[in-house]
């Protein structure tokens, strides 16, 4: 096992190399100027535009960009907005990451414990009028846009209704001498709906993930074997049976882990909650690079640990696995 671990760091670690270095590439290579919004807010001379490049190293060739951003990467340092000059990059990401953490998070526990009980409950009532009705909906929730779900719901719930906020992470108009539940509250109330679209539009994977894994568990040889016991059949669902159908679960979610990080780009537009999402919208439409690459860089390196993290958990959960990798 302890062989196994160090050669899975290996290539995560290769991995992660690699990606960066595609993604510096790709992001040197697209069209357009990084400076063009700079210079299209006023005229500026040639020996302006000469000053600028300097200023964010554009002006060297790019094996040097390459070795500067490296050398900064390996002190924490990801190098200066161009958009929000002067400031940095990480204090950037810094202080947009909670946003995103707790918008990702909400949608991430919705879909794993309500999307993984009503896929139980599909499973169990097989073929049943709430078993088609509810994988309809599920269906339908998944194609929609999740920006045009943010919009309806903004029309409907906070303008037309005016039950909840339609924008930001808190009120503006709150007092700074409020109470912490007050603030808690505010907060709460302002992360409903974007909460909500993310979920509603990707809680049918894990439903479909639960349902099919806990299906094809059921008709496996020790499930039958606890029924021949006397097991009651809440006892074999989740003692037996549950157990070994979150194997696939696991998976879906170490894929999901890196939604903790990156949010929804689209959903944090609509409703600008101040996350990494919007920060890269406006690094997108801005182009500016620095930005875009770290955020795509904190994206990446979750991918990465939540594949590791998947493996690991299927070694905890599935025995077997664990002892193909000891014997490996």
């Amino acid at each position: 096992m302890t062989g196994w671990l160090v050669r899975r760091l290996l290539q995560s670690a290769a991995t992660f190399a690699v990606a960066i270095l595609l993604l510096f590439f790709l992001m040197r290579l697209a069209p357009g100027d990084p400076l063009g919004r700079l210079t299209e807010e006023r005229a500026a001379s040639e020996q302006e535009i000469a000053q600028l490049r300097a200023r964010f190293g554009l002006d060297q060739p790019i094996t040097s960009q390459l070795g500067a951003f490296l050398a900064g990467l390996t002190r924490g340092d990801l190098g200066v907005s161009i958009e929000h000059y002067p400031e940095r990059v990480t204090g950037l990401i810094a202080a947009r990451l909670p946003a995103t953490l707790l918008l990702g998070g909400t949608a991430l526990v919705l879909n794993f414990t309500l999307g993984a009980w009503l896929g139980v409950r599909q499973a169990v009532r097989r073929g049943s009028r709430f078993d088609r009705w509810l994988s309809r909906l599920a269906l339908t929730a998944y194609a929609t846009p999740s920006f045009w779900l943010g919009l309806l719901l903004v029309t409907f719930v906070s303008i037309r209704w005016q039950l909840l906020p339609a924008a930001q992470m808190t009120d503006p108009l709150l007092s700074q001498d409020a109470g912490l539940l007050t603030r808690l509250l505010d907060l709460a109330r302002h992360l409903v709906l974007p909460a909500l679209t993310l979920s509603i539009t990707s809680m049918a994977l894990p439903m479909r993930h639960q349902r099919a894994a806990l299906l094809a568990t059921a008709r496996l040889e020790f499930v039958a074997a606890a029924r021949a016991r006397g097991l009651s059949e809440r006892r074999v669902l989740w003692g037996h049976a549950w157990r070994a159908a979150l194997v696939p679960l696991i998976t879906l979610l170490g894929l999901w882990l890196p939604i903790l990080v990156s949010g929804s780009v689209f959903v944090e537009a609509v409703f600008n909650w101040p996350g990494l999402g919007s920060l890269a919208y406006q690094a997108i439409a801005a182009r500016d690079y620095p930005v875009l690459l770290g955020t795509a860089m904190l994206v990446t390196a979750a991918v990465v640990v939540s594949g590791l993290l998947a493996d690991l958990g299927y070694a905890l959960v599935d025995p077997r696995v664990r002892l193909a990798r000891e014997s490996g």
